[in-house]
Formats: structure tokens, sequence, C-alpha cells
């Protein structure tokens, strides 16, 4: 049962709905965006529903995920957007030969799907940077269970059928979060040479101290790092430094929640020699960095390895190898930093980004030579109404939300259009699709795109409003959702945004459900 029916028509025939059109209620988990499709777990009927637009309706599948002695905690697609992962549980502790499974699920509905046994209701998960491998892991809250350990974790390999069950070896810290560390702007390979050996780090924070783990060689011991008998320090986000020509040796930093120090713990190979068994240690030092981290990055700049960080009004720029550091000051406020590459007269540098959620202004800072210059002032690009979001579309534009305005910023040209808007708009709902900027906030009823060369804006109006949205780029489609218990969407084509190039689906959740 998919209906593809004009705009106008949709909530017509919700209305012509018998009052209990099944059996049993439906109740489904929030849709999972994948390049594809919307995936949508189906808690009562203990089904994954992958529904794709086509062009002329949806392709409704359902693949099976358990029965009425399991329930399902939560769903996630992966990092490529090609497959869903699905945790389930045991509905009832008194289910004894029911265990706690990730199922791995294609995300276009065909093919087979994977499963594993895992040890425990696992309420989050992590996913690497180049898609490998799934950390599951009870940082988001409390599992299903009646007695967890808050430091038991699993790392599942999505290309094999792979599970390593393990306990972090700690020092009695909660789990806070998964990390994995790499270098910045790299999306892989994770792993980083130490004494001539791949180290491919995970790094679990936790209150106090950090846990790192050699994902790719099980024989290789946990290493921990406590951090609450020297200085009160709570690692809240990691970068790796893998070892160069600037600085040889490849380190993890990692910054805090609290304190005015960033830790540096370099690694050091200490494999056995005689028996080839993997191993390793870190070197730990904290490095001051003024009044504080609010974020950070790297650079290196003429034979000097740079850790970049902002503290709230300057860009500190700190020598790990001397620890000896120099600010740049912006003139405004700086609690974020991104690097990007300028293209100049005399070619591509480095230049760094920063900015502050609520700030008034971006600052731009080129950093070539940039200890030698004395006096260098961030350029200046002002947000007059101010910084509510801030999305990094490409490496030359940004995005920002401040209440009923949205400003499209060109970094290359130096330029802020501002666009102003009937409703407040969310930066985060957008997508870009080459040069079409599309956006489709939640609650409103129109789906917007920007043409980014000629800044030239267009809306189009639906005829219901947006409960979330959704860009599938191998469809080629934008998908609005709208709230209904039987399923219910606007399919744009995300090309050429119109009412004439959309269409409504709805009841497409009673997919398979109903008799004909």
């Amino acid at each position: 049962m998919n209906f593809r029916t004009p705009l106008l028509l949709g909530l017509a025939m919700a209305a012509c709905l018998p009052e209990d059109p099944y059996a049993d209620p439906l109740t489904v988990l929030p849709p999972v965006t994948t390049r594809s499709s919307l995936a949508y777990v189906d808690t009562v009927h203990h089904e994954l529903v992958i529904a794709s637009p086509q062009d002329t309706g949806l392709r409704v599948v359902r693949k099976t995920l358990g029965d009425d002695r399991t329930t399902e905690l939560w769903s996630q697609a992966t990092r490529e957007g090609d497959q869903v992962l699905v945790m389930t549980a045991p509905a009832n502790d008194k289910e004894e030969d029911i265990g706690e499974q990730l199922h791995l699920l294609p995300a276009d509905g065909d093919g087979d799907s994977r499963v594993y046994d895992v040890l425990a209701p696992y309420t989050g998960v992590a996913l690497s940077p180049d898609g490998r491998r799934a950390v599951l892991h009870f940082g988001d809250g409390v599992g299903s269970g009646a007695l967890q350990n808050a430091n038991q974790v699993a790392v599942v390999d999505l290309a094999s059928d792979e599970v390593r069950n393990l306990t972090l070896d700690g020092f009695g810290g909660r789990l806070q979060s998964v990390a994995f560390p790499i270098p910045v702007g790299a999306e892989g390979p994770t792993a980083v040479d130490v004494g001539g050996r791949p180290l491919e780090l995970i790094a679990f924070l936790a209150e106090g101290e950090v846990v790192l783990v050699d994902v790719g060689n099980p024989q290789t011991d946990q290493v921990a790092v406590r951090f609450g008998d020297l200085v009160d320090f709570t690692p809240v986000a990691t970068m790796l430094r893998p070892g160069d020509q600037t600085f040889g040796k490849p380190t993890l930093f990692l910054r805090s929640s609290v304190g005015a120090d960033v830790a540096m713990l370099t690694l050091v190979d200490q494999s056995d020699e005689t028996t080839g068994d993997p191993g390793f240690s870190t070197q730990v030092s904290l490095i001051p960095v003024g009044s504080g981290a609010s974020d950070m990055s790297a650079y290196n700049g003429d034979e000097v390895p740079y850790l970049v960080t902002v503290d709230g009004s300057s860009i500190v720029f700190t020598d790990i190898r001397t620890q000896q550091s120099f600010s740049v000051q912006t003139g405004g406020q700086a609690q974020r930093v991104f690097m990007r590459d300028a293209v100049t007269p005399g070619g591509t540098i480095r230049q760094a980004v920063a900015w502050a959620p609520q700030g008034t202004a971006l600052f731009t800072l080129d950093l070539d030579a940039i200890a030698d210059t004395i006096g260098r002032t961030p350029k200046r690009l002002n947000i007059e109404t101010g910084i509510e979001e801030l999305v990094v579309l490409d490496n030359d534009r940004v995005l920002i939300s401040s209440e009923r305005n949205l400003y499209v910023v060109d970094l290359a040209a130096s330029r802020v259009t501002p666009l102003s808007a009937m409703a407040p708009y969310d930066a985060r709902s957008s997508a870009l699709d080459g040069n079409r900027l599309l956006l489709g906030t939640p609650g409103q009823t129109w789906v917007s795109t920007i043409d980014l060369l000629t800044l030239n804006p267009e809306s189009v109006v639906l005829d219901h409003a947006i409960g979330s949205f959704h860009y599938l780029p191998d469809a080629g489609r934008l998908v609005l959702v709208h709230p209904d218990l039987a399923g219910h969407m606007t399919v744009v084509d995300a090309q050429a945004p119109s009412r004439a190039t959309s269409y409504v689906a709805w009841g497409y959740l009673l997919d398979g459900l109903l008799d004909p």
C-alpha cells in the first residue's frame, strides 16, 4: 500500500482512514537517513521499514529484525550511508535464551543482513572515520537490563563477523564518550605509524582519565592514563598528529572540559622484540594554553609544529617541542576554530577561521610565516545579528543561522550575504547539492534553495509542515517528513525543486500490514 498523490490530496486521504486500520498499534523509531532511503524501525512488528523514493513513488521493503520476544533499542545509519544498524535486546528479562544483537541491514532493502551477538543492551554507538568499525557502549545512558557494567564495550568489525568484547581497564572513571583520533581534516586511514607498526587507536574518554585501545590488534594491551592525581582534567576531545619531518613522534592531544591545559600523549612503541608481541605506551605532558582551550587544531609552520587553540578572545600557537607560545588577538569572541586552504597570489596557504556561538563575527587568519609576522591582525567578517548555528559547507563557504536571518559566507571572497526569512531557519537542516544549498527547517511549510553562484534564493511551498529534513544524495531527492502515524512525506527533486517535480507519499508505514 504505497499511495502516490498530488500535493493537495495528502491530507484528504489521511482523513479517509478508518479509526483503527490495523490490529496492533504502530510504533516506529524516528527515521534514519541513508544515501538512498529513509529507514524506520517498526517496534511492534519488529521490522525495518525501508522507504526508497523513485520517480513514480516509493519502493517499500520490510526486513525482519526479531519477534515478540525482542525489543529494538535504537537505529543509526553507517558512515557511508549504505547500511543501517539496529540494536535489539530481550523484551523481557525472563527470556533467558534471547541475547542482545546488533543488526546490519542494507539501506536499499536488497541483499542479506548481518547479525552480531553482543553481550549487553548498549545504548550508544560510535563509528570509526573509515566506516569499518562500530563501538557499542553505555556512554549515552543506562541499558534495559537490571545491571550493567558501565565500562563494558563491544568493538564490531562491520566488514566481517568479528566482535571484540572488553571491559575498559582504567582507574574507575565512568566512560563518557568514544573518540577515533585522526589528524585534522583527515578522513582516514585511521592507523598511525608508531615505531614502524600501525596503531589503530580508539580513545575512551572518562572523567579524569583516558583509556587507549589498539583496535587493529587484539593482542595489544590497553593503555590507561589518569590525570586526576596531577590536575583537574576531564578529556572531551582528541586530535592525532602523526610523526613527520617537523616533529617525528606521533602524538595524541586531549582537550579538557576544565582546567587551562591540553594533554600531549606521545605514542611510543613497546613491542616485545623477542616474541614479536605488539605493544605501545605514552609519554604524558600537560601543555599550558593560556586560560584554557575551547577548541584545538594543528599547523606546521616553518619547521615548527604548532598546537593551535582558542581561549575566548585569541588564537594561541604553541610549539609542542618547547611548549613556548604566542597568541594573536581576534578582537572579538573566539571559541571554535577550523582550518581551510586559502588561495593567494603567492600560492595556497593554510588559514585559521575562528568564531564563537552567540558571537558577532568570523575571524580569518593567514598562517604563512605566522611566527615572523609582528602585529598580524585577523580579518573580521561581521555577522550583525549574531551566530546561532554555523555549518561548514565546503572549503570556501559556511552557512550561519541567526534568528530570522541566514548568512552565506564566502571565505575565499571575504563576502557575507545576509538573507531575511519569514521564520527562523536551522542551519543544520541543510544540504549542499553541487552549488545548490537546500534548506528545510522543521515547523516551516516551505523548502528553500539558494544558488551559491548567484546567491538567488527560491522557495517551494508545501501543503504540510516539515517534521524532519532528509537529503538522499544517491536518489537525488529531498524528503520532508510530516508527522503522521501511517507515514507521510513530501519528496522533492533536489536538482529541480518545485511543486511540479514533487509528490506526496502517504501510508507507506502500513505497507504489507493491511489486506488488499
